[in-house]
């Protein structure tokens, strides 16, 4: 389950604005402007184009591909064996990322890290996808009806329940005003930034 976190429930909140927005492109079968695609806008701050890209050079959807990734960039390059072969040997091992997009150089992992970091778990990525939170549905009383997944309107009902929810579960009731201005919450971003710049410097 997702953890309730002031930057979590002010992200979900958002996205759903967003997602009222008619000029706002939204469509189930792409990668970016899905239900898991649109939170990763706002999350990460990246484009339609860029998500697009990253996404589809791993298989499955959201869902699957977080079960598939471990939640944290990798702040390391592996370590290449040349054996006995000289560095610059036109036959020597370099290292290769088939996860990263080929215009930025920055790996899928910072996308999962970004979510992870906001406080989603990979069951909430692929719960999203399909909203199936059984807790979320029992909330809008579609627990034992059909409930499309790729409808918009369904969507923006299903993250503003998600995000009243979790700001229950908050100990503090802050506005929506103060997540926007929390200087914790600014920390969170710069550091999810930081690993950005520190991800694309290790695959360029």
């Amino acid at each position: 389950m997702a953890s309730s976190t002031p930057y979590l429930v002010s992200a979900l909140r958002q996205t759903a604005k967003n997602l009222e927005k008619s000029e706002v492109t939204y469509r189930w079968s792409s990668f970016a402007n899905c239900n898991c695609g649109h939170l990763i806008q706002t999350v990460t701050g990246m484009d339609a184009s860029e998500i697009q890209s990253k996404a589809m050079m791993q298989d499955g959807d959201w869902g699957k591909q977080a079960n598939a990734n471990v939640h944290q960039p990798r702040l390391s390059p592996p370590q290449p064996d040349f054996g006995d072969r000289p560095a610059l040997d036109e036959g020597a091992w370099e290292p290769e990322d088939v996860g990263a997009c080929q215009v930025t150089g920055a790996s899928i992992d910072f996308v999962f890290y970004s979510l992870n970091r906001m406080g989603l778990s990979s069951t909430d990525i692929k719960q999203l996808e399909r909203l199936s939170d059984p807790e979320v549905r029992r909330r809008l009383g579609t627990e034992n009806v059909y409930f499309p997944h790729h409808v918009r309107e369904n969507v923006i009902r299903y993250i503003i329940e998600w995000a009243d929810m979790l700001e229950e579960d908050l100990e503090c009731g802050l506005g929506d005003g103060e997540f926007f201005s929390s200087s914790s919450k600014g920390a969170v971003f710069e550091d999810i930034e930081k690993s950005s710049r520190e991800i694309v410097l290790i695959h360029q």
